[in-house]
């Protein structure tokens, strides 16, 4: 079910381990929830419209579950679909991939017709943890091992199984998701983020915003961008994530952390504008795309005593790039200055894949340990190991800031040196 191409990708794993470090369980992305669960088994980790899950219910769940994806022949960096219609079901689907030793590849409930099939071709996914809603998209075959999260049934047949002695199978530097790299979300390339990225991302976040808090809320699909930032970020602070499908209501927003994409932040803000008095989120989170100053300015217009954090994480990404903070309104006139997210080293390249001096505009690239090690898919060839590029624009100021400029890129077509990029022209 693996592709020879991700097969070749996944990194090996430590021959030994210093004997001051805490065990490898320990700092991959399930190992993580599974402390928070033994600390607070009863806590809810999702909240979503009447219905909640509990840390303890939802790591017993995907423990059942990663047994029931090995028997059914998962093996270490095998690709699994998750498209499942809530975050709960979501949320056990992703935990169980991951202790199983697979890589998670969140496919959006909505995707359009035809892309199930780029899905597979490009991640070599033989395995889809869906809903009955999104079961029949993947083809009536014999294709896809097909499991719906939301049938009675399924849960009658593993419940009575025996948890694996091998669970967990993760690995800190083993591949835990694969992202797509494709603009507007389209499946023709996908980034491979490991256990370690995200972990050290996450930390990095917490460490410069603070810990995210009791409640993280957003009102994206399960699998989006936004929502897959929003819930490890969550879950390494033992917080509640709080999802809201019909959309962010003032009600729910007083005193909590709110996680938005950077496209869906300016309605966000309109239906404040025009709500009664409510109590404002402690900060917003924006991922995504770069913040535009005027959406900038508009937040302190609307919310002047809420912080606000943008994270620069293109082509579908979660992991930052860049990160801008604006405690106070930029000047509205003015492109966004921003600065490398912790890990990560930026620079800006001409079509040629070498770097350019201050003031010239090019493609904003990086690299570094928390970031995507690799990419699959459709590609250039050229030099392995080159930096990823983002499709925006931008230069490098006098003073060594970056600005970016806007996307996508001035290059018109994919640079043969970008050979892990998963650029299209």
């Amino acid at each position: 079910m693996l592709s020879a191409e991700l097969r070749d990708t996944a990194r090996p794993r430590p021959a030994a381990r210093r004997a001051d470090r805490p065990p490898e369980s320990a700092r991959t992305l399930d190992g993580l929830f599974t402390r928070a669960a033994r600390r607070h088994p009863r806590a809810v980790v999702v909240r979503e419209g009447p219905h909640q899950l509990s840390y303890g219910k939802a790591d017993v769940l995907s423990s059942q579950l990663a047994t029931a994806l090995l028997r059914t022949g998962v093996q270490l960096g095998d690709p699994v679909v998750v498209q499942c219609a809530d975050h709960r079901q979501a949320l056990v689907a992703h935990l169980a991939v991951l202790k199983a030793g697979g890589v998670c590849v969140p496919v959006p409930r909505d995707v359009p017709a035809g892309q199930t099939a780029a899905v597979a071709a490009v991640s070599g996914a033989g395995a889809v943890l869906c809903s009955l809603t999104t079961h029949d998209r993947w083809g009536r075959g014999g294709r896809f091992q097909r499991l719906a999260l939301d049938d009675p049934e399924l849960w009658k047949r593993i419940g009575a199984w025996p948890l694996d002695r091998a669970l967990p199978r993760s690995a800190p530097t083993e591949p835990a998701y694969l992202l797509t790299a494709g603009e507007g979300g389209l499946w023709r390339s996908g980034h491979l983020v490991d256990h370690r990225a995200w972990h050290l991302a996450m930390a990095a976040r917490s460490a410069k915003a603070g810990p995210a808090g009791q409640t993280v809320t957003v009102a994206e699909q399960p699998t989006g961008p936004a929502t897959l930032s929003a819930m490890w970020w969550a879950f390494g602070s033992g917080s509640t994530l709080h999802a809201q499908p019909d959309g962010f209501g003032p009600a729910a927003l007083g005193g909590v952390v709110a996680v938005c994409g950077t496209g869906e932040y300016p309605a966000l803000l309109d239906a404040l504008a025009a709500a009664p008095p409510f109590s404002p989120p402690r900060s917003v989170l924006l991922v995504g795309a770069p913040c535009p100053p005027a959406l900038a300015a508009r937040h302190t217009e609307i919310l002047p005593d809420t912080a606000l954090r943008a994270e620069f994480a293109p082509g579908g990404s979660v992991l930052p790039w860049a990160v801008g903070v604006f405690p106070a309104g930029p000047d509205a006139s003015g492109a966004p200055v921003v600065g490398p997210a912790p890990g990560v080293r930026l620079s800006v390249r001409d079509v040629l894949g070498d770097a350019l001096r201050a003031g010239e505009v090019g493609e904003v690239c990086a690299s570094g340990r928390t970031l995507p090690f690799d990419v699959i898919g459709e590609r250039a060839p050229g030099r392995p190991g080159a930096p990823l590029g983002s499709g925006f624009g931008g230069r490098r100021l006098p003073d060594g800031a970056l600005e970016i400029t806007g996307g996508p890129a001035p290059a018109v077509a994919a640079p043969p040196s970008y050979a892990t990029t998963g650029r299209t022209a």
